[in-house]
């Protein structure tokens, strides 16, 4: 794809603009807004986090049809997983497109498509039993359809896309655990380092990594429909029962719009219907004390 780097000003770092996007098309002759004026629109919400420099509120610009996620948190890896998912699953799994990229005083832009959708995790009180089945089943397509992304065989590897470093928060704060891990066997080799004992033939599969309510968006009204599958920040090729363990244990924060009680639902009634299930004693469990010995 091809880039242009769009200046902004001298005290702020050049855009990255990718050609042949529909922000090209819609507006060809408009440079993407400096980190500076992003931090600025988001300084003047008022919104308590606008200046946190880990990870600030996205910056919405409806007028662009855009949206900013920024922060020390936002990498390279996360663009290139985003960009990678909707360049080989267009019209399978919704997934916003990306416009460009910058890096500016330490901190990661992604300049994206806007999705004018709420979260599931927003919506899942008003919705009735048919509502949420309907929107499983949508996703357990999504997920196989990630999941059978191939890579290259003489490349095998686990890692982020284009053998970054693995973002996923359980290993991100053990520098020993990044990777990428190539070679002839790297589940063997991964599992060995994460002190991981699941046996039996592992295979590597992309991996969204964070698969939790907050992260779907949604149809207004309804009987709605899954409008982008958003936060790509710790995806990658991981082995096979990565996707299973990290949704069925992750938590999402109170303020995301879900009780405690609603996500121990999902995780045990709906989560099933999306990611095939692994069993406790052979994977969750050897996986699960891999990451309470590192707390």
């Amino acid at each position: 794809m091809t880039v242009i780097r769009t200046p902004t000003s001298a005290a702020s770092a050049r855009v990255e603009l990718f050609r042949e996007t529909q922000f090209t098309k819609t507006h060809p002759k408009q440079p993407l807004p400096s980190p500076a004026s992003i931090r600025e629109r988001n300084r003047k919400t008022g919104h308590p986090d606008a200046t946190d420099p880990n990870g600030p509120p996205p910056v919405k610009i409806p007028e662009l049809g855009l949206l900013v996620k920024y922060g020390r948190f936002v990498t390279r890896a996360e663009l290139e997983a985003q960009r990678y998912v909707f360049k080989h699953l267009q019209g399978r799994v919704p997934v916003p497109e990306v416009f460009g990229w910058a890096q500016d005083d330490g901190q990661g832009f992604i300049y994206m498509a806007l999705v004018d959708a709420p979260t599931l995790a927003a919506r899942w009180s008003s919705l009735n039993e048919g509502e949420k089945r309907a929107l499983c089943k949508e996703l357990k397509g999504m997920v196989k359809a990630w999941r059978g992304l191939k890579q290259d065989p003489r490349d095998i590897y686990i890692g982020a896309v284009g053998q970054l470093p693995l973002n996923d928060i359980t290993v991100k704060d053990r520098k020993k655990l990044h990777g990428p891990w190539p070679g002839p066997n790297p589940v063997h080799a991964f599992q060995t380092a994460c002190d991981i004992d699941i046996s039996g033939q592992i295979s590597i599969v992309f991996t969204h990594g964070d698969l939790v309510p907050c992260n779907i968006l949604v149809t207004k009204g309804s009987n709605p429909r899954v409008a982008a599958v958003i936060d790509w920040a710790q995806a990658g090729w991981y082995p096979s029962y990565w996707e299973w363990c990290k949704a069925k244990w992750v938590d999402m924060a109170s303020n995301l719009g879900m009780s405690s009680t609603d996500q121990q639902q999902w995780r045990q009634h709906y989560l099933p219907d999306i990611i095939e299930p692994l069993s406790d004693e052979a994977v969750y469990f050897p996986w699960l004390r891999f990451q309470l010995a590192n707390l």
